[in-house]
């Protein structure tokens, strides 16, 4: 940072930032060409958000999960998030998808939550071939488009494996998480709900990327209690990607990230 930007709010470090990295970007013409190619392109909607205010992103893998019913887990999470007007991310593998699961995943997109991808077979990723690797990713991507009308997709990689590889094949940026709420260990809702509470109320909670599973009771049970207790505590509850563009952060594909600091 520049001694003259400790003078400046947070939007104009940013803005300066911007301008550095253009100036950069005009005298390295083959840094440039990197960018474009690497770039993300982030349409998240965020004129809800104040990006001035703590924010997190809560994110769930290992869907759509049967039944789709109001008593399922997924189910439970997605209401008590949208009840508050908040958004979440989900990340969606394929050997659970089928005709009638398909319909979580709608619903996901209808109530203004992020979509997202988790492979087809949930694989530790470094262990596949690039061909291999791009067939799972691949597997979730036209079901992902059908439904929203995107083009690209973020991928949360299986158990958080990755290795220079797996970056070098994959086009989309890598979300791994910054607070991990131990659901997939038996942790129980209190103790998520202790954990998670204890980082908001440090601070640390922050631009933090959390990674939870819509396939747990007590994970359910822990976001029933803990979205209205973040916002209470005045934080917004925010895709990933909606994180990202409010703080005027490019994600790039291929990178690592588990969260999104101010």
């Amino acid at each position: 940072m520049n001694i003259f930007d400790l003078f400046l709010t947070p939007p104009e470090r940013r803005a300066n930032e911007k301008i550095r990295e253009a100036l950069f970007d005009m005298n390295d013409p083959q840094s440039m060409e990197d960018r474009m190619r690497d770039k993300w392109n982030n349409t998240a909607d965020v004129s809800w958000i104040d990006p001035e205010k703590p924010m997190v992103a809560i994110s769930f893998d290992d869907g759509p999960v049967r039944p789709v019913n109001e008593a399922s887990p997924a189910i439970r999470i997605q209401d008590a998030i949208a009840k508050a007007g908040m958004h979440a991310t989900f990340f969606y593998w394929g050997n659970t998808y089928d005709e009638d699961t398909r319909a979580e995943i709608v619903r996901a997109q209808e109530l203004g939550f992020e979509i997202a991808n988790h492979t087809k077979t949930h694989p530790f990723l470094p262990q596949l071939t690039p061909e291999e690797m791009k067939a799972e990713v691949g597997f979730m991507e036209p079901i992902l488009k059908g439904i929203s009308g995107q083009e690209q997709f973020l991928l949360r990689p299986p158990y958080l494996s990755v290795d220079q590889v797996v970056k070098d094949t994959i086009n989309v940026p890598l979300i791994s998480c910054g607070l991990d709420s131990e659901d997939w260990n038996k942790a129980t809702a209190k103790q998520m709900i202790d954990k998670i509470a204890k980082a908001c109320e440090n601070g640390s909670l922050d631009g933090k990327i959390v990674l939870m599973h819509e396939t747990y009771d007590a994970t359910a049970e822990a976001v029933e209690f803990l979205v209205p207790y973040l916002v209470a505590n005045d934080y917004q509850i925010v895709t990933i990607s909606e994180m990202f563009k409010a703080r005027d952060k490019e994600m790039q594909a291929g990178q690592v990230y588990g969260e999104c600091p101010q």
